[in-house]
C-alpha cells in the first residue's frame, strides 16, 4: 500500500477496509471478502469454501491456518477501523480455542471486534462461524503491537 492511497483513505473506516482487502496478496489469494465494517465497529469477513483450502482428503474441512489467516485479518481491521487510519500494526499474539472443525459447506466467516486499545497496544476478539447454520467453531483473542506514530489521544 503506497502512502498516498493510506492517505486518500485516512478516516473512512469502509474505505480503509477496502483497500487493505484488495492489497493484501495473502488475503486475495485464499478468497478473502469484507461483508461488513458496519457503524457498530465490528468486522465482518469472510471466505468461500475452495478444494484448495481443505485440510482433509476428503474435502470437507477448512485447513486450520485458513482459520488463523480470517481472525488475523478481521482482528486487524478491527483494530484499523478503531484508530479510523490505516497505521502499521503487528500481531503480537493470537489464541485460537477450535470447538469443532469447520466445515466446507457454506462460507467460513469471521467477525471481529477492537474492544480495547491503549497506546502502543490493541486487543481484540473474534468468532468464527461454518456451515450453512453458522455453526460457532472458534473463538479468537488477538493482541497487536500499534505503531510509534499512533496518535496521543489514543486511550489507555
Amino acid at each position: 500500500m503506497t502512502l498516498n492511497e493510506t492517505r486518500r483513505t485516512a478516516g473512512k473506516p469502509g474505505d480503509l477496509a477496502e483497500l487493505f482487502a484488495r492489497r493484501i496478496p495473502h488475503g486475495h489469494d485464499i478468497g478473502m471478502q469484507i461483508e461488513d465494517a458496519s457503524a457498530d465497529g465490528k468486522v465482518r469477513m469472510r471466505i468461500a469454501p475452495q478444494p484448495h483450502l481443505s485440510g482433509d482428503n476428503g474435502g470437507a474441512f477448512f485447513f486450520p491456518g485458513v482459520l488463523f489467516s480470517l481472525a488475523d485479518s478481521a482482528s486487524g481491521l478491527a483494530v484499523m477501523r478503531g484508530l479510523e487510519r490505516m497505521v502499521p500494526i503487528a500481531t503480537l499474539d493470537m489464541r485460537i480455542d477450535h470447538l469443532a472443525p469447520a466445515t466446507m459447506d457454506a462460507d467460513l466467516r469471521a467477525e471481529a471486534e477492537c474492544y480495547r486499545m491503549t497506546r502502543t497496544v490493541a486487543f481484540t476478539r473474534c468468532e468464527l462461524t461454518a456451515g450453512p447454520a453458522s455453526k460457532l467453531v472458534a473463538t479468537v483473542m488477538g493482541t497487536f503491537m500499534l505503531s510509534s506514530s499512533t496518535p496521543r489521544g489514543a486511550r489507555s
